[in-house]
């Protein structure tokens, strides 16, 4: 055979070996694809579940003898507003308020911040050690905690009448989620 036929038949079967080759990668190859949707929706929903009860400040259920009295009640229409109204009838007089506070969002909360203003001298105004403390968390879904602070005419004023005097307790809720995380790894 002479060269050139030679070099025809060598470039034909590597043509065909090429095609071959082409061929096999292509029946040996696949894309694989991963679709889908991500959905988010919880809900936020903390209010005061009940305008709660009051108790003389040792604890005690309050009786028509004791001087201190209080009214508590709800006054806006999602319930995070609660109204007070205490009346105390002589120096060491008080109430201890009781209200419950209930998570119906599907997020779980806790609780970051306590305040209260308005108290002074004469007016003692705390939380109660039996209430909820910084950073306790509400579970979602119908978690609650009843939520206990005294109001009281301190024992050591020297005044006659507290007149009337304003205060206000804040309870301060944020999301107490746990955040995913994760590194993405692979092996073969």
């Amino acid at each position: 055979m002479n060269t050139k036929k030679k070099r025809n038949y060598i470039l034909i079967v590597l043509i065909v070996l090429l095609l071959a080759l082409a061929i096999g990668y292509a029946a040996f190859n696949s894309t694989l694809t991963v679709s889908g949707t991500a959905k988010g929706n919880g809900t936020w929903d903390i209010h005061f579940k009940s305008a709660g009860r009051f108790l003389k400040a040792d604890g005690t259920t309050v009786d028509d003898t004791h001087g201190g009295t209080a009214t508590l009640k709800k006054t806006s229409t999602d319930n995070d507003t609660m109204e007070v109204s205490v009346n105390l009838g002589y120096p060491g007089d008080g109430v201890l308020l009781e209200v419950v506070v209930e998570n119906s969002g599907t997020i779980p909360a806790k609780l970051t911040g306590f305040s209260i203003t308005g108290a002074d001298t004469d007016l003692v105004i705390e939380k109660a050690a039996a209430g909820p403390t910084e950073n306790e968390t509400l579970a979602a879904n119908g978690g609650t905690c009843t939520a206990k602070f005294l109001v009281k005419w301190s024992e050591s004023s020297t005044v006659s009448s507290l007149g009337t005097k304003s205060f206000t307790i804040t309870y301060d809720y944020a999301q107490d989620t746990t955040v995913f995380t994760a590194t993405p790894t692979h092996t073969h």
